[in-house]
């Protein structure tokens, strides 16, 4: 008989949320928007001055009246240009204000007058209150098939030793609710139809949806976003792999590799280079010929704890100070500075 009641309950609880799907559809719907952005990418020559122009999809959220949108930090990280489409048919350009790779979050604003009517703005929600087996649904672009619903539950949580430490603290929820490319950077709901993640990547053997996808927790998202101080650089890098590294004649352990750069960035401002070499190696691709960062206000890039030591390091300084920045390129040491803003 407790056996016949659990499954009665269960069944129920399940019938709820298929019943309020479309509600809540239908509620959220119009705070998802569609972005596509423009980068410089390598050639098929291989040469450094001949770069050509890609345009990267994906997908993001709106969380304020003023225009600003979550989405993540690889779709958006070194963008040219960024267009924002609402389900109204609307375009708009925008501009990256925040970012923070190590949590593939981004924050956009809108450029120019920006008008909410008909446009929900998404409510945040908890994600620490959400527990594992609870219903969650996702909304994004994926392959270009804009306001795509996909539902799943929370499957777990992680907080990855590489990425969280004693400065920061990084949480992936762990989702079976279908991501695809074109979902980076869409919400992710809990079933009071509050933001709990945004989409960042999937776990993959097949290079297809396999069951296991990742976003970046909401709590997170508002710490990386809001709460430190984490501006946009305009670069996509790596931190190179020891092999990698030796390879390259990296004098340290390792270093942070600069795959792309954003003309309008803060990186590209202080003459910093990307790469424009396609290459893959154990089955990854990278871009190489860019500039290794060797180490910024005197810490060297020796693992992914370099990054928050380093945000601690600068945030110590009286701002206008100048930041000292060691950089390998073509094989020569070079020094560089910047100003803290």
């Amino acid at each position: 008989m407790r056996v016949f009641l659990v499954l009665v309950v269960v069944f129920l609880a399940n019938l709820t949320i298929a019943q309020d799907l479309p509600k809540l559809y239908k509620n959220v719907s119009s705070s998802v928007v569609v972005l596509r952005a423009e980068v410089l990418a390598p050639s098929a020559s291989g040469e450094s001055l001949n770069m050509v122009e890609e345009v990267s999809q994906g997908s993001g959220v709106l969380v304020s009246e003023e225009g600003y949108i979550w989405t993540a930090a690889h779709v958006v990280q070194s963008a040219e240009e960024v267009e924002i489409e609402f389900v109204t048919g609307e375009v708009y350009k925008g501009e990256v204000v925040a970012s923070s790779p190590p949590g593939d979050v981004a924050l956009l604003k809108i450029v120019g007058p920006f008008d909410p009517a008909g446009k929900a703005i998404a409510s945040i929600g908890d994600s620490d209150a959400l527990g594992i087996g609870e219903d969650v649904f996702v909304l994004g672009a994926p392959h270009g098939f804009a306001q795509s619903l996909t539902r799943g539950i929370l499957s777990g949580r992680h907080f990855p030793e590489n990425l969280s430490n004693d400065f920061e603290q990084i949480e992936f929820l762990q989702t079976d609710a279908a991501i695809n490319p074109g979902n980076s950077g869409g919400p992710m709901f809990n079933k009071k139809g509050e933001v709990i993640g945004i989409a960042s990547s999937i776990y993959s053997i097949s290079g297809g949806f396999e069951g296991i996808g990742f976003v970046t927790a909401s709590n997170t998202v508002k710490q990386l976003l809001t709460t430190e101080p984490n501006p946009w650089t305009g670069m996509e890098a790596m931190l190179l792999p020891a092999h990698l590294a030796r390879v390259l004649n990296v004098p340290q352990e390792t270093g942070l590799l600069v795959l792309s750069i954003s003309s309008k960035g803060a990186a590209a401002q202080l003459g910093l280079r990307g790469g424009y070499i396609p290459a893959t190696i154990n089955d990854e691709e990278i871009i190489l010929g860019g500039d290794v960062i060797l180490e910024v206000a005197g810490i060297k890039f020796i693992d992914n704890n370099a990054r928050s030591l380093i945000k601690q390091k600068i945030a110590s300084y009286p701002s206008g100070t100048e930041i000292p920045i060691v950089i390998l390129r073509e094989g020569q040491i070079g020094k560089a500075s910047f100003p803290k803003p």
